[in-house]
């Protein structure tokens, strides 16, 4: 059985390490739930007479439960960034939106673990208000450029599974120009209920910020079309209601530009997947994929 490697924490003080437990269900990631034991003094050291402050103090200890998210063959190949990650984690912390981010270490992020029920009965109009809601969200500094992704999964896909194909569809839409949208916004681009907890209290947390970038909410919106099974004429309806936006047609028109684009990134993204995991489930989703994208 794999065991956890509790030497990426060597950087953490007045933290036990007390257990770790793998975390299935990450497709990008393979992380760990960890629990640590973080030991805090009893009082503050300037409640102590000058003398005694320099001798052991009483301390009390509680503990915590923490996402370990690391910096993996994984990470690099789908060209995730840890420090991204947790820059766009601290900068929507005040929102309650996210698990809080607790460390970002050299080997990988600690995250708080989010209590509750995932996959949750989420009707798709909440799932748009939870879209709409990201797009509210402060924009990050950096952004995705698509062709750029497109170009990053390509070098992790072996040459043999490059068929002429594949090749023809690759260089097909290298030569595209992208479609505009809208002004850039933060995006999450991997919406999915897999990435929805619903929390103790019957709100919501939205997981797994790894893709999270400043991009296009149309083509975000596509994506959690895509990855959640949506009626794209109801999807845009519902968001540009919660975002009391008026003019859907070109939210429609722009989606529908979109879309080839959404099937691409995941028919690579599930090739790159291949090849780290052997998995031939992944091979037979991007076979589908290839499938649409050339009938």
């Amino acid at each position: 059985m794999e065991s956890f490697d509790q030497s990426v924490l060597s950087a953490l003080t007045d933290v036990e390490f007390v257990t770790a437990k793998p975390l299935s269900g990450g497709l990008s990631n393979r992380c760990w739930l960890l629990e640590l034991r973080h030991h805090m003094p009893l009082h503050k050291p300037d409640s102590f007479p000058p003398s005694l402050r320099s001798t052991p103090q009483p301390t009390t200890s509680t503990i915590h439960q923490y996402v370990w998210r690391p910096n993996a063959a994984s990470s690099r190949a789908f060209g995730v960034s840890r420090q991204h990650e947790y820059q766009i984690l601290s900068l929507i912390q005040s929102q309650h939106v996210a698990p809080a981010p607790y460390r970002l270490l050299e080997s990988g992020l600690l995250v708080e673990w989010v209590i509750g029920h995932q996959h949750p009965l989420l009707s798709d109009v909440d799932l748009m208000a939870l879209q709409a809601r990201v797009h509210r969200l402060p924009v990050p500094a950096w952004r995705l450029d698509v062709k750029s992704k497109i170009e990053h999964y390509w070098q992790f896909i072996p040459e043999h599974v490059k068929t002429p194909l594949l090749q023809s569809v690759y260089a097909d839409f290298q030569h595209k120009a992208l479609p505009i949208g809208f002004a850039d916004t933060c995006c999450h681009h991997d919406l999915g209920r897999y990435n929805i907890i619903q929390t103790e209290d019957g709100g919501y947390k939205i997981i797994d910020w790894e893709y999270a970038a400043a991009g296009d909410p149309s083509l975000d919106l596509a994506l959690t079309i895509n990855a959640n099974g949506l009626d794209p004429l109801m999807a845009v309806n519902a968001y540009c209601s919660a975002l009391q936006i008026t003019g859907t047609q070109a939210w429609h028109n722009a989606i529908a530009l979109w879309q080839p684009w959404c099937e691409l990134l995941a028919l690579l993204w599930f090739l790159v997947g291949a090849e780290l995991w052997q998995d031939d489930t992944y091979t037979e989703q991007a076979l589908q994929l290839l499938t649409a994208l050339t009938v």
